[in-house]
């Protein structure tokens, strides 16, 4: 039973730390504005109807969380690009998925491995630029 209570006298002090960075990391992402945003979404009038009409459904509000900063994850203006044979030797395997553009012509593939680690990529195929985003 000692070696019990030892234990638990052993972990109180890391719970005390770890509780009091939870707590001045939350008093900072909110004084920071990085925790959450309350957003009011309005029910459009009915269909016929005007602005002014009263909705069938109340106007509700709706927390937004956010984790990273504006801007947190680095976007990607320039990519480059291998082969699809390159690809497939280093860093795709059967059965992952990618996300295909093709345009005028030209091909691109972007993998969601990948991307999910990436904001957005900014990239011209076909002469056109597009925003490739996960």
């Amino acid at each position: 039973m000692d070696e019990v209570f030892d234990r638990v006298r052993a972990v109180i002090p890391l719970m005390v730390v770890i509780a009091l960075v939870l707590a001045f990391g939350t008093f900072v992402a909110r004084r920071t504005g990085l925790i959450s945003e309350t957003v009011t979404i309005a029910t459009p009038p009915p269909p016929g109807g005007t602005v002014g009409e009263a909705a069938a459904e109340p106007s509700r509000q709706l927390r937004i969380i956010t984790l990273l900063p504006k801007d947190g994850i680095a976007a990607i203006f320039d990519p480059r690009f291998i082969t699809a044979e390159q690809a497939s030797e280093s860093q795709l395997r059967p059965g992952d998925q990618v996300m295909g553009v093709s345009i005028n012509g030209e091909h691109r593939a972007y993998g969601t491995a990948f991307l999910s680690s990436r904001e957005i990529v900014n990239d011209t195929v076909g002469g056109r630029p597009i925003a490739v985003t996960w």
